[in-house]
């Protein structure tokens, strides 16, 4: 399996944001929303996102960002069993780092797009601009197809928001069945409850 692939896996069932104060009731049986990254939590960001429970820390400790001053990062295990997704967050100093000021250059960078095989074993993929918390975003999605048979399809989607002082990465994945429309609906929750931390 090549070494592109095995890092993309280990990314997206990758999952360390911790939770706080609950912020609603069940949105179907057996879930609730909390809200993660603000003061006081396990893990601090610059920003709160709203997810559904259960969740759990995830095992996957990969190595330290090499090339950017990365200041932040965090990994949830979202749901349980087959049904589980990845959930991820990296958060960029923008003073100590050359991620790009462009959001879409700065998501594709985190992606690997210089790769000499980038994007070999995509499909379904999408690219969009947009505005997310008042900052310039963009975001993207696909489906990546292993070339082993052994492997599973695993989805992802992903979205990227630049503010003068940092570079948020927020990403949603899985790999096991139905996960496409799962990811989807977290994926929308997410992005829709984005807020920075006051």
């Amino acid at each position: 399996m090549p070494s592109r692939i095995r890092r993309r896996t280990a990314g997206v069932l990758g999952a360390a944001l911790l939770a706080g104060a609950v912020l609603g009731c069940a949105r179907g049986k057996g879930e609730h929303v909390v809200s993660v990254g603000g003061a006081r939590s396990a893990c601090e960001l610059p920003v709160t996102l709203g997810i559904p429970t259960p969740w759990k820390k995830s095992l996957d400790e990969d190595a330290a960002d090499k090339k950017r001053s990365r200041y932040a990062r965090c990994r949830l295990e979202l749901g349980t069993g087959k049904t589980a997704l990845a959930f991820w967050v990296d958060v960029y100093d923008k003073g100590r780092t050359k991620t790009s000021a462009d959001p879409l250059k700065a998501l594709l960078d985190y992606d690997g797009q210089g790769m000499p095989n980038y994007g070999e074993y995509y499909g379904s993929e999408y690219e969009n601009r947009l505005t997310i918390a008042g900052h310039p975003a963009a975001e993207m999605g696909y489906t990546v197809s292993p070339p082993t048979a052994h492997d599973e399809p695993f989805r992802r989607r992903m979205f990227a928001v630049v503010t003068p002082d940092a570079t948020i990465v927020v990403g949603v994945g899985g790999d096991n069945p139905g996960a496409d429309e799962r990811t989807r609906a977290l994926y929308d929750r997410v992005k829709s409850s984005l807020r920075f931390a006051s």
